[in-house]
């Protein structure tokens, strides 16, 4: 059985193949330059791994009810049950399509998809406990970008649109419409923002090393 790659090496490979299959790499349309996009990486002693900030809902006793979502392995991790094998982990395997099943991360941007849906499970079970009856993902769009520096350090910029169907098990559920959160991922943590209005395209704002939250870290 071969080595596991390493969370950096496979965040290099797939910032390199992303930007091959895209004609290069993506920008936003305004505010933020080139320069400024492809080569600020958030300093690695920014933050500390017991700043992490995300919905953390309690197990509840009601068979009934909504379970909370387990938030995704790093990246870089590697192992031999059906739903996570080394060749499934390999940056060369075909992107998704925006609205496919999620059960087995295949790149980066899959592993935000996967913690993004984790993310708005919790988030709607911490505020509403035992009466959470639905929350349904519907991803639209995404979009992938590297962020590289002279010093071999690699990050992954990622940006996801969908429509979010919520409701209790008391209410009829209702859609949020254009969604857009912006996730930057790198070997150490992992940063999310979320943009406040309609999404029209995954563009990367809010930028998440600015405006974004400490959601994951990896000592």
């Amino acid at each position: 059985m071969s080595r596991p790659r390493s969370r950096r090496a496979l965040l290099a490979s797939v910032a390199t193949t992303a930007a091959a299959t895209t004609g290069g790499f993506e920008y936003p349309a305004g505010g933020t330059s080139r320069s400024s996009l492809r080569f600020e990486i958030v300093p690695a002693d920014r933050y500390e791994c017991d700043a992490v900030d995300r919905p953390e809902p309690e197990p509840t006793a009601d068979d009934d009810a909504l379970d909370p979502q387990a938030y995704p392995a790093p990246p870089s991790a590697t192992g031999t049950d059906e739903n996570r094998t080394p060749s499934a982990w390999s940056s060369s395997a075909p992107s998704p399509s925006p609205g496919a099943s999620s059960s087995s991360p295949t790149t980066v941007s899959q592993y935000v998809v996967d913690f993004e849906r984790a993310y708005r499970q919790n988030a709607f079970l911490v505020r509403f406990g035992s009466m959470a009856g639905t929350v349904d993902l519907r991803l639209t769009d995404r979009r992938l970008s590297t962020v590289t520096t002279g010093d071999e350090r690699t990050a992954v910029l990622v940006a996801l649109c969908y429509d979010l169907t919520t409701g209790t098990r008391q209410s009829a559920p209702t859609t949020e419409w254009d969604i857009r959160v912006t996730y930057y991922v790198d070997e150490r943590i992992v940063l999310r923002a979320q943009y406040d209005g309609l999404a029209q395209e995954p563009a990367f704002d809010p930028d998440p090393r600015t405006q974004g939250e400490l959601v994951a870290c990896f000592e």
